[in-house]
């Protein structure tokens, strides 16, 4: 461990900038390259090492700290850092088992802690297949060795240690290939929009000038759509402005261009050129317009004066909902009634703009927040439905999730269905 750049270096010739250019190696390559919250965690670690601070690289401080997690959240419940930290573990041993790493600089993980330690490789040294294999290996072959009376007894022997260990590293190898190459729900997820050439629109909504009405020329209540209340001002709400940040993060990361649009400037032609992303439900017209036709949608009950999210195959159904006329004190203070918001993702195709349609929105602003914290979580987004019908680019997809509010901060987001058309 490095608690002292100066010193470790003085002692182990292991300079802060070589651990840098080989944290740097670690990030650009394709194993952890598909994991960004991989990347963050083996950064933040390494820096804090680097910096002297490893003593304070803790489960909570790392939950806050990388992952945006509250102070008081419960590391019981909420296994975020743990998670990431099994998957860093398993990335640095796919990465490091390959031939081509095998001469630089390693980093691993202390075993039952967060703190990563570093090494130079020896020029002879074993991958960390068959180097587990010493174990068994070291032993158990002198023993046998010098018990043999006759050298083909001892060829026998050789050659049936030396078949046992290939066959480990063969099994162990696979198990590693089949855990790396296992389908990614996140990149799956982005793939028709990544893949579709030309830049991608975000249109993100404004702070609305009140609660939404219903259209008075529409009479059928199932197929209208809520009237949005744009304010003369551009002012973006704070959740709609994070979240989109998280998004831009995601596109950005596989090389892909944005552009940044507020919705009521943003025209159905220009929908029509390339891949579209819509951040905010009832403050962003194209987002209730172009889920209308789909299994969920944005609804409006004016008698009961809600605003929820419509199951078709349950029109009745008002459990995704938020009430327009509560006071916001005390929404979710310490001590106070629960409350939760809710949020819909949909990712539609061949919709009306003729091209692949990502929308993202909370009933209020902490659904929001919470659906853009669940794109930007790949651990998260593997569990939304198995990966047979995640690879078929042209299925509609939604996702409805919920988070509960405390204290006016977001709880983190947690699935409550999906939908697949």
């Amino acid at each position: 461990m490095l608690t002292n750049p100066a010193q470790d270096e003085e002692r182990s010739g292991i300079s802060p900038d070589e651990v840098r250019e080989q944290l740097d190696a670690l990030a650009q390559d394709e194993v952890f390259r598909s994991s960004k919250r991989s990347v963050q965690f083996l950064r933040y670690v390494v820096e804090q090492t680097l910096n002297g601070s490893a003593d304070q690289i803790k489960e909570r401080t790392v939950g806050v700290e990388v992952f945006g997690r509250h102070p008081a959240y419960d590391t019981n419940t909420d296994h975020i850092v743990r998670t990431a930290a099994i998957e860093v573990r398993k990335r640095l041993a796919i990465y490091y088992g390959q031939e081509k790493h095998r001469s630089e600089l390693r980093m691993s993980l202390v075993p039952g802690s967060y703190i990563p330690t570093f090494s130079r490789a020896s020029a002879d040294a074993p991958s960390p297949v068959l180097a587990s294999l010493s174990v068994v290996k070291a032993p158990e072959a002198p023993t046998i060795l010098q018990a043999a009376s006759k050298p083909a007894q001892m060829g026998r022997l050789q050659r049936s240690l030396w078949l046992t260990a290939a066959v480990v590293v063969v099994v162990a190898g696979l198990a590693a290939l089949r855990w790396y190459s296992r389908p990614n729900a996140q990149d799956l997820f982005w793939k028709p929009v990544l893949e579709t050439p030309g830049t991608v629109l975000i249109a993100v909504g404004n702070v609305p000038n009140g609660p939404p009405t219903m259209s008075a020329s529409e009479e059928d209540p199932v197929s209208s759509i809520p009237v949005v209340h744009n304010p003369s001002t551009s002012t973006v709400p704070y959740a709609d402005a994070v979240t989109m940040a998280r998004i831009v993060g995601e596109l950005r990361q596989h090389g892909k261009r944005v552009s940044i649009r507020k919705q009521v400037d943003s025209t159905f032609s220009e929908l029509r050129e390339g891949p579209v992303v819509l951040v905010g439900a009832f403050n962003n017209e194209w987002s209730l317009r172009l889920t209308r036709q789909m299994r969920y949608t944005l609804a409006l009950d004016l008698d009961k004066h809600l605003i929820y999210i419509r199951d078709s195959k349950h029109p009745e159904a008002r459990n995704w909902s938020w009430t327009t006329n509560q006071p916001f004190v005390p929404q979710g203070s310490l001590g106070g009634p629960p409350l939760n918001d809710y949020a819909l993702i949909s990712r539609i195709w061949n919709s009306e703009t003729g091209h692949v349609v990502v929308c993202v929105g909370g009933l209020y602003t902490y659904g929001t927040e919470a659906a853009g914290e669940f794109l930007a979580d790949s651990q998260r987004m593997q569990a939304i439905a198995s990966p047979d019908l995640l690879h078929d680019p042209h299925r509609n997809i939604q996702i409805i999730l919920g988070t509960k509010v405390t204290d006016g901060t977001a709880g983190p987001p947690r699935i409550l269905a999906v939908s697949f058309e």
